[in-house]
């Protein structure tokens, strides 16, 4: 009996087929969006977000709140717009300096920040192009003076 004739070595014959394929498929799924999780200097770090936290708390209790609307979906290579809504107990206030930093994991060289303009609301806002496919943090800081107060968002871009 040949092989070819064989329904049982056929239908294995094509269950090691899709098996080779989806495991090819992850592996080149993994490579273009990996995180990473790798810190360098993981106790200070572990230390900064503590005082971040801190501060957080603090300007919460003072009735401050910033709010970051993304898109649903977040596409790459396509123009999309970022907001952001900075209020001390429930009004709106936009005179201070906002940045948008959009950070790539363990792709520094693909980090890149841009100043937020405000828009009629009295939001802040910005329009990026996120130029690859993957995960992305957003970090928005609001600055006047002394005050600082951040905000973040994760987001996989397809």
């Amino acid at each position: 009996m040949k092989v070819y004739k064989s329904p049982v070595m056929m239908l294995m014959l094509a269950l090691f087929l899709v098996l080779v394929s989806a495991t090819i498929y992850r592996i080149i799924t993994a490579l273009e969006t990996h995180p990473g999780l790798v810190v360098a200097d993981a106790y200070e770090t572990g230390e900064r977000y503590g005082e971040t936290l801190d501060a957080r708390k603090k300007l919460v209790a003072q009735g401050w709140t910033l709010e970051l609307t993304i898109p649903n979906v977040v596409i790459h290579n396509t123009p999309q717009t970022y907001t952001a809504i900075n209020a001390k107990n429930n009004k709106v206030l936009s005179t201070a300096k906002a940045t948008a930093y959009f950070y790539r994991p363990l792709e520094m060289k693909h980090d890149f920040s841009l100043p937020m303009q405000v828009n009629d609301q009295g939001a802040y806002q910005v329009s990026v192009n996120l130029p690859l496919k993957g995960r992305w943090d957003l970090v928005v800081e609001i600055t006047k003076g002394d005050f600082l107060q951040q905000a973040s968002a994760r987001m996989f871009a397809q």
